[in-house]
């Protein structure tokens, strides 16, 4: 007979930097899941661990710092705590400074739900009075260190005790301006929740209503939506100002009672060695310098130890194959089905592959990057600049670590605070000139130009991806490609030590969704690209007469206002599986032989920097498009990078190769 376990759902929340995915992880350990929220690009994590005879199924809902639906973050648990409101929310605050995180707290108790509230970071202020803030909570209180697990087994034994009576918790006052309590009660006294929201406290709900303009279904009809209108135009004309400044402000000033209360002494100072190392690291002279040459030195650790491996993996790769090639059930197959295993599938893998060296080493890099406090003073130093492009500070890193290689920086875009931050740097990224690019340049350089000129090529390049990512980011800006930019808070938390359990589990979850969501449309595309070169079967691969072939002569038309030719243009779309290759289909579309003599008879110098600005700005490379899909959730945006670069690329071309001709350049 197997015995029933009864699963609890529990609602971890906080705001930002308490040390919320600490806590997560400590609870959880390994047993997690990641995907999104619905119908939103923001991470949805849910972990499960053993409590008693409960299964606890812990909901990591993103840091907010309200519950009003202003950014997306807030909107998401928001709307989660309104459909789907869960068994016992788990609060986190962090004991250092508890006043700017009791605002939520106070909201979250007020719901109505059984709640524990977590004190984070104990080890850091034990001057606190714990049971203090519990009875002014109306809910446990529990001192905790979730970094050294400190407290973590007497935060069960409360979580459980809660599960086993739900009655231990009890709903908070907070003062409000008389006409909105009133008009609360009344509106409180009209609510029949159903459902789900049968859990919630009706004057928690008569809040939110007031708040925000669209009702929940379970709720509406137009009488209760005609009673809030006319309401909430009598409580904001009585206080002046909107009904969730109101409630923030009750909320706030009740909280600075309460710390008041809990500390018996001032507000701790701030910590003295992050205030010495911020001197130095946010000076208004040497904190960018210093910043700039810390990314210099985390991108050399990144691709200084990257390249090596995926020169490894690459050499695996090719040892592999040559050893699968003459195995008798292999190499009796036909010509097409070994194509496709190696020139397809195989290839494909080894794309996959080869990058993740890379993003496994960005990730750890970031991880700890983002666990010691650095993250927020990179985005601090940097955010001035990057408003001008509706970006925050953050963006910046991912822009730069682009110019290495646009897959990690595409996957690294999770780290900004907001759906519209992440969706604009994923459109910008792409136009940063890779490594891969840069090898392609090289190549062609040398070939075309003197070794004087050469170096002055190179540097044109990078000057003009600069611009192009300042003008389409302004661009990207005046046409709110992803709607209007959300307010961004930027929080200074102090510096720690990151915890290996941490950066472990943080890479081992953004590896796993490289794995399992971005490698099988790398393998596709992979896959479509030999489908064209290599069809139909009876003539040569890549040739004229290939479909591939015939698409280059097909948009040869497009094309010839740029000077590239239709095998530049099969060339191309070889550099959709990966840039690198371009050089290579060159060679394979020409003929092989003498490559450098072949280049210079077919392509003009013109000509080849025309093809070069449009290798620099059109389609990302299939891994880029790939990452672009997963980070976004969607093929709105990913369509849009795609077209995007086309039409860069094109214009860009056009403009140089028709003003080279009008000046006499061939």
């Amino acid at each position: 007979m197997v015995e029933h376990v009864e699963e609890i759902v529990v609602a971890l929340s906080s705001i930002p930097n308490t040390g919320k995915t600490t806590l997560f992880n400590r609870l959880t350990g390994s047993s997690q899941t990641t995907g999104n929220w619905p119908g939103v690009s923001v991470k949805k994590k849910v972990g499960h661990f053993p409590l008693g005879e409960y299964k606890i199924s812990l909901v990591d809902l993103p840091g907010a710092y309200a519950l009003s639906p202003v950014t997306e973050e807030e909107k998401v648990v928001r709307a989660y705590f309104l459909k789907t409101p869960p068994a016992i929310v788990l609060n986190i605050i962090d004991a250092r400074n508890i006043y700017r995180c009791l605002g939520q707290t106070l909201q979250m108790s007020m719901s109505g739900l059984p709640m524990v509230v977590a004190v984070n970071m104990m080890d850091e202020n034990s001057q606190l009075d714990i049971p203090c803030l519990s009875t002014h909570l109306g809910v446990p209180v529990v001192p905790i260190s979730a970094r050294s697990g400190r407290g973590i087994p007497e935060l069960k034994q409360t979580l459980y005790r809660v599960i086993e009576d739900p009655e231990r918790t009890h709903i908070p006052h907070i003062s409000c301006p008389p006409i909105l309590e009133a008009v609360s009660r009344a509106l409180s006294e009209k609510i029949i929740p159903g459902g789900p929201l049968a859990k919630m406290n009706a004057n928690f709900l008569a809040m939110r209503l007031l708040e925000e303009k669209t009702l929940p279904q379970s709720i509406r009809n137009t009488g209760m939506e005609n009673c809030i209108k006319k309401w909430r135009s009598q409580v904001e004309k009585s206080t002046g100002e909107a009904i969730a400044i109101t409630c923030a402000k009750c909320r706030f000033n009740a909280a600075r009672g309460l710390v008041l209360e809990a500390t018996h002494q001032k507000p701790p100072p701030p910590d003295e060695n992050s205030q010495r190392i911020d001197h130095i690291l946010l000076h208004r002279w040497v904190g960018l310098p210093l910043f700039l040459l810390i990314m210099l030195l985390l991108f050399q650790v990144i691709y200084g130890l990257g390249a090596p491996l995926q020169n490894f993996v690459g050499q695996g790769f090719d040892a592999a194959e040559a050893w699968l090639r003459v195995q008798p059930l292999v190499s009796r197959q036909s010509d097409l089905l070994q194509s496709f295993l190696f020139d397809g599938f195989w290839q494909g893998l080894g794309v996959v592959t080869a990058f993740f060296p890379i993003i496994a080493l960005f990730f750890i890099c970031m991880s700890l990057v983002e666990a010691s406090g650095y993250m927020a003073r990179a985005a601090f130093l940097m955010d001035n600049l990057m408003h001008r492009l509706g970006l925050d500070g953050k963006a910046f890193i991912n822009l730069l670590l682009g110019f290495g290689c646009n897959v990690p920086a595409i996957m690294g875009t999770r780290i900004l605070s907001s759906h519209h931050h992440r969706v604009i740097t994923m459109l910008l990224v792409p136009f940063s000139l890779c490594t891969a690019r840069l090898q392609v340049f090289v190549f062609l350089t040398t070939i075309l130009f003197s070794a004087a000129v050469a170096p002055w090529i190179l540097f044109a390049f990078y000057l003009g991806s600069f611009i192009a990512i300042i003008v389409i980011g302004l661009f990207l800006k005046i046409i709110r490609m992803a709607g209007k930019s959300e307010p961004f808070i930027m929080e200074i938390p102090p510096y720690r030590m990151p915890t290996f359990n941490n950066v472990w589990l943080r890479t081992w979850r953004q590896l796993k969704d490289f794995l399992c969501q971005a490698a099988p449309l790398i393998v596709a595309g992979v896959i479509v690209v030999w489908f064209l070169t290599y069809f139909p079967a009876d003539v040569p691969a890549a040739g004229a007469e290939s479909w591939a072939g015939q698409l280059g002569q097909f948009f040869s038309p497009l094309f010839h206002p740029l000077g590239i030719h239709w095998q530049e243009i099969v060339a191309l779309l070889f550099g959709f599986i990966a840039k690198e290759i371009v050089v290579g289909a060159l060679a394979v579309i020409y003929g092989g032989g003498d490559l450098s003599n072949q280049i210079i008879q077919h392509i003009s110098p013109l000509q080849g920097l025309s093809f070069m600005v449009f290798t620099l700005f059109y389609t990302p490379c299939v891994a880029t498009i790939a990452a672009i899909r997963i980070e976004s959730g969607s093929w709105t945006v990913t369509l849009y990078s795609f077209f995007l670069g086309l039409a860069v690329a094109w214009v860009a071309s056009l403009l140089l190769y028709q003003s080279g001709l009008i000046l006499g350049f061939s």
